[in-house]
């Protein structure tokens, strides 16, 4: 994974940069001050920071396209630029992620943009693979871990889009942004497989994440202002269809949930089964949090 500047890093242990070792390692966070001049709109950021990945990171790139808004907004962005992205849509057996995959299809056909589509057995990877996988990143869900065998199927820089920058109401009523162990465990499997891959595409650059909190509609959730939000998760469509008005508002789905509502438990028996059998009673993943003025003073010079 990339980060510019080398603005975020991770540790196990107080050894940065590395993937999980086990399952009780100590997982931590270190941020470094890298930006000295002021901070555009959103808006403004989001292109300049698809620019910049461009002309930094040298290669192809290949968009795992799930149909959700985090990497729909990738698949926009890289099409307004006129940046070539090869793009990729997974289908499972049985209609697992039909929702998702419809949705994906529908944004490519009306944006213009050539996908391929690819046929992945869900139930055999979980046979045949997915415990050698988790072993590599030791994920808190099995719900990560199919994504890690897709990206085996490209062949040029993988992009996967995880996650649109995020807030969370904490008990005492206060918003803070958050940095979660779990949002690098794609990032982790990639390591471990020596593998180039932005599995992190809104971490590259903390301006995005600064940039993001100043959207008025951020602005009002972490001052409370909308009543009953508890996360921004439920904004990402509103915020993003300001810029493109054709986004369609969606719930959040989990990718595996066929008819089912989406949920943590929205998974075929056989994914539940493995999180029972090697994921329950591991460690929760680590979280941390930070007020508006802690990011910006941890993150800014100026």
């Amino acid at each position: 994974m990339f980060y510019k500047d080398d603005w975020y890093a991770w540790s196990y242990d107080g050894v940065k940069l590395c993937h999980k070792p086990n399952l009780t390692a100590k997982f931590d966070v270190h941020l470094k001050q890298t930006i000295h001049t002021p901070v555009d709109d959103y808006y403004t950021e989001l292109f300049r920071h698809a620019t910049e990945i461009r002309d930094t990171i040298e290669g192809k790139f290949d968009l795992l396209f799930s149909g959700g808004i985090d990497s729909e907004i990738i698949l926009r962005v890289y099409k307004d630029l006129g940046v070539p992205l090869n793009v990729y849509i997974f289908k499972y057996e049985n209609n697992l992620n039909y929702k998702e995959y419809n949705q994906a299809i529908k944004v490519c056909d009306a944006l213009n943009v050539p996908y391929k589509s690819i046929d992945f057995n869900l139930q055999k990877f979980f046979e045949n693979d997915a415990y050698d996988i988790w072993t590599k990143c030791y994920a808190s869900s099995s719900g990560w871990l199919p994504g890690m065998k897709m990206s085996e199927y490209l062949d040029n820089i993988p992009i996967m889009g995880e996650t649109v920058p995020e807030w969370r109401k904490k008990e005492d009523g206060t918003w803070a942004f958050m940095l979660k162990e779990r949002t690098k465990f794609w990032t982790m499997y990639q390591i471990a497989i020596g593998r180039k891959a932005l599995t992190d595409w809104y971490g590259y650059t903390p301006k995005l994440i600064l940039s993001h909190m100043e959207l008025p509609r951020i602005d009002n959730l972490i001052n409370n202002r909308i009543p009953g939000k508890l996360s921004t998760v439920s904004h990402k469509c509103i915020i993003h269809k300001d810029y493109w008005e054709d986004i369609d508002i969606r719930q959040k789905m989990t990718g595996f949930e066929g008819d089912m509502e989406p949920s943590l438990t929205s998974k075929p028996a056989y994914m539940i089964d493995f999180d029972n059998k090697y994921l329950k009673g591991q460690p929760p993943n680590p979280m941390f949090y930070y007020s508006k003025e802690e990011i910006k003073s941890l993150l800014c010079s100026y």
